[in-house]
């Protein structure tokens, strides 16, 4: 736990975990230092990948599909437990924020509109059509790709230079969720492509879907090193393991020992 960390804030990454696992990223730590990047996540997970490739099996004498692991997807969770600390990462203005306000309206209204007129945009995941989602990022709409633009700009005059604007400007995950207090942000106020989860009681709810960033695979595969060297932290701090253990073992030496000489 940080210096000076609030249990509020506390509570968030923990509940980002459990979210995380909950929906198939088993691979979670927090703290996670990210490379290239000086900030640390609040908290990041892992969604192992895979694939199916036919393959000869001499078992059976015949070509069949296998299952084989293949680099997966990443997420990362910023924590804003007060206004506050959400403020100084996303520096907001009363003006700018009016704007992104209005945009953010018209953007619901245009993608209502897309979803009607434009079937080719929809994804088909939804059990119900009202449930399906699209890939609005597709569409070549005029009114609705400036307003995007128009946002685009806005997000970054709210929250140019600040850690959650870097963190997605430089593709530091797949994907980027924001986890708040209930009552703490106005959907319009999230930083352009983050996702928006709120504390319900002790669980997360899902506000707004992130949008997904494309990848090279050595960026995904740096990610899960630093989620797995994050989670090795934290069993060695459990399990009273330090460094100095380890730097004996690797010497063959004894660790030392330091005795308590009670007076």
């Amino acid at each position: 736990m940080p210096a000076g960390e609030s249990p509020a804030h506390l509570e968030l990454k923990r509940l980002a975990l459990i979210w995380a696992q909950a929906n198939g990223y088993p691979i979670a730590a927090r703290e996670v230092s990210l490379p290239n990047l000086r900030f640390r996540l609040d908290a990041a997970a892992y969604r192992p990948g895979s694939v199916r490739v036919l393959k000869f099996d001499p078992r059976r004498g015949a070509h069949r599909y296998f299952t084989v692991p293949s680099i997966g997807l990443c997420t990362l969770f910023e924590c804003k437990a007060s206004r506050a600390d959400l403020v100084r990462d996303c520096r907001n203005s009363a003006r700018l924020t009016e704007r992104m306000k209005e945009l953010t309206q018209l953007r619901a209204e245009l993608e209502c509109h897309l979803k009607l007129n434009c079937p080719s945009l929809m994804k088909g995941d939804g059990l119900w059509p009202e449930y399906e989602t699209a890939a609005f990022e597709k569409s070549d709409h005029a009114p609705y790709l400036k307003v995007v633009k128009a946002l685009a700009t806005l997000s970054r005059q709210l929250h140019g230079q600040t850690k959650m604007e870097n963190l997605f400007k430089w593709n530091a995950s797949n994907l980027h969720y924001l986890v708040v207090e209930p009552d703490l942000v106005a959907e319009h106020e999230i930083p352009a492509g983050w996702g928006l989860l709120v504390r319900e009681g002790q669980r997360l709810e899902l506000r707004i879907r992130p949008e997904f960033k494309e990848l090279p695979d050595e960026t995904r595969l740096a990610f899960l090193h630093r989620v797995a060297a994050a989670g090795t932290k934290a069993v060695n701090r459990e399990a009273g393991v330090d460094y100095t253990m380890i730097e004996a073992e690797r010497r063959g030496m004894e660790p030392a020992v330091v005795e308590v000489v009670e007076e």
